[in-house]
């Protein structure tokens, strides 16, 4: 059975990671652990889609599809019974649509908040927070077009022609509420990665990525930077708290330990969902591979603490005495130790001064002040 499974695993590696997933998908854990495994050799995997997701993972092109019973909250009856209206009357156009044709007690409001949450309906041209926010309405409606439907069928007529229904015109979700709602629902993020907008910054801030770590040595010193999934809370032998959990970055994932001491520390940043940079010591062995944590702090405190100079740019034609007062007061407000630089700027000339009697903190606090006053587009923070 061991030479079989290994088999199939080296020659149909994208089949089986679809089976294992399958066999695995009530536990959202292991899903996700099963998931980041794929990408980790290079197999995608594809979000949950209406029109292109079977009921359990299914490979497609080389890829592996997300099963739409897999998504938290959905069951395999109410997947089934939208997969036979599918297979009968072909793609649906829109949420709108679904709700018209499936008319099942398995497809309830729990289900379909689902399904928009984790964005099966993306590829359909209609934003998330729109069709949440129309979710009542357009079940109400669909309810009342059947009914006309079918009083229009029963006196002799050819029945209503096909409406649709106008979802409320609603501001999009930011990306860390979409990448939240992802998570919630399928377990890992879909539309992209809360480290994403930190792409650039990483190789400042960490020392290896998770993809790497097999290639250090046992006991290396590293520091990552990711978000923590599958958080367990456990008792040693004395009694005393631990946790374990999985650090996910752009890469892939890592096993991480936190023993009573460490975990007594950081207790308080597990359970957020900001990302974070994690300092500790390789465990690694022909079996294992896993991090002893040590300290963990969230992303943007070691984003301010990188900070090695402050630039603010003015146009000479634009501010002022009171923007030169305030200035002056800040730099007297928030003292430190990070040089600190004023560039003028005239015309096509520009003039840097150093601050050197007024070197400034790295802190949130600065650099909310500077943004309120001057605005994201004149402050630079050079790492």
């Amino acid at each position: 059975m061991s030479f079989q499974t290994a088999w199939l695993k080296a020659h149909y590696p994208a089949e089986f990671a679809a089976g294992l997933m399958t066999l695995e998908m009530g536990d959202m854990d292991k899903t996700n652990k099963n998931i980041a495994d794929a990408r980790q050799r290079k197999i995608a995997v594809l979000p949950p889609d209406i029109n292109a997701s079977e009921t359990v993972f299914a490979v497609v092109d080389g890829n592996i599809r997300f099963g739409m019973a897999a998504v938290k909250g959905v069951g395999t009856k109410a997947v089934e019974s939208i997969l036979q209206e599918r297979a009968e009357r072909g793609r649906f156009s829109g949420l709108d649509d679904l709700v018209l044709r499936v008319r099942s007690a398995l497809l309830n409001r729990k289900v379909l908040e689902s399904l928009v949450k984790c964005g099966a309906f993306d590829s359909l041209g209609v934003g998330r927070a729109s069709l949440l926010g129309g979710l009542d309405d357009v079940m109400r409606w669909a309810q009342i077009s059947t009914g006309n439907r079918n009083q229009s069928s029963l006196f002799g007529g050819k029945g209503a022609e096909k409406e649709r229904f106008a979802f409320p015109r609603v501001e999009d979700w930011p990306q860390e509420t979409m990448l939240a709602a992802e998570k919630e629902t399928v377990g890992f993020f879909v539309s992209g990665h809360p480290l994403d907008k930190y792409a650039r910054l990483l190789a400042k801030l960490t020392t290896a990525r998770t993809a790497e770590l097999r290639s250090l040595p046992h006991q290396q010193k590293v520091t990552l930077a990711g978000s923590i999934q599958g958080l367990r809370l456990k008792n040693s032998k004395k009694g005393d708290r631990y946790a374990t959990f999985q650090l996910h970055d752009l890469t892939g994932f890592i096993e991480v330990i936190l023993w009573p001491d460490a975990y007594k520390k950081n207790e308080a940043l597990l359970t957020g969902s900001a990302p974070v940079v994690l300092n500790g010591k390789l465990d690694a062995s022909e079996e294992r591979c896993q991090v002893i944590a040590d300290q963990l702090q969230p992303i943007e405190d070691a984003r301010t603490r990188a900070i090695r100079e402050v630039q603010i740019h003015l146009d000479d034609t634009q501010f002022t005495r009171q923007d030169l007062i305030h200035l002056g007061n800040l730099l007297e407000r928030h003292r430190g130790a990070c040089p600190t630089y004023l560039h003028i700027l005239r015309e096509r000339f520009e003039t840097r001064i150093s601050l050197e009697q007024h070197p400034l903190e790295t802190s949130n606090g600065l650099i909310a002040d500077l943004h309120a006053h001057f605005g994201r587009a004149r402050v630079r923070f050079i790492h």
